[in-house]
């Protein structure tokens, strides 16, 4: 099985990351990838401050990491980039002990290395549009926001947030990027983006955005693209 180029034209701006300590894993899966990008970086210890939001996909090789090791790491308030798992028998994992992190996909070495650029792009292929609960939805495109079929009346200043939100989706935004980058540095307190996220809030439902105590805000993981 093997993609057409022109299919994955947006890989080319995808930043990969690939923590294995076997290199010959690491090399096939770049020689994979090579044709379709050039943001592939490979490494086999896991820094310290290892900076999740410069990639929008990790793959692990689970055979050399402790999970303590890894949760530390990937689980957080933060970040919700899709990771992949690679492992060599099924029975050897147990995802009920990596339910924080956002593990999309487990992969067997033998079985899918060879069409894992395939699942990579089924991971980051290009969407139009997000489906949320109750109903309601989000054209990516258009920047609008739907109940069935009919338009949610947002203001502009509450669809500039939601679009900052969803524009970095894997991420919680702190309560200073949001006044840089939707109020353009203006005055603004945390109680004027209180309002707003409750607005939104209002016309939809309650959870679509989340609150991260003492850290800022979130569109809830309860949604799927399309």
């Amino acid at each position: 099985m093997t993609m057409k180029m022109d299919a994955c034209e947006f890989l080319k701006e995808k930043s990969i990351l690939i923590l294995s300590f076997d290199k010959a894993i690491s090399n096939r899966i770049e020689n994979s990838l090579r044709p379709y990008s050039t943001k592939v970086e490979a490494l086999r210890i896991i820094p310290n401050y290892l900076n999740i939001s410069k990639y929008d996909l990790i793959i692990i090789d689970l055979e050399y990491y402790e999970k303590r090791e890894l949760i530390k790491t990937f689980s957080n308030d933060y970040y919700n980039t899709p990771i992949i798992f690679l492992i060599s028998k099924l029975e050897n994992i147990d995802l009920n002990n990596f339910s924080n992190i956002s593990v999309k996909n487990i992969l067997l070495k033998d079985d899918n290395l060879k069409n894992i650029s395939i699942y990579i792009q089924i991971i980051l292929q290009k969407k139009d549009k997000i489906i949320f609960k109750n109903g309601y939805s989000y054209l990516l495109k258009e920047n609008r926001f739907y109940f069935k079929n009919s338009e949610v009346p947002l203001t502009k200043l509450e669809i500039k947030l939601f679009k900052y939100l969803i524009k970095n989706i894997n991420r919680t935004i702190d309560y200073q990027e949001l006044v840089s980058n939707v109020w353009d540095d203006k005055n603004c307190t945390i109680y004027s983006i209180r309002n707003v996220v409750n607005k939104i809030r209002e016309k939809s439902y309650y959870e679509i955005i989340s609150n991260i105590s003492k850290k800022g805000y979130t569109i809830n993981n309860d949604y799927i693209y399309i």
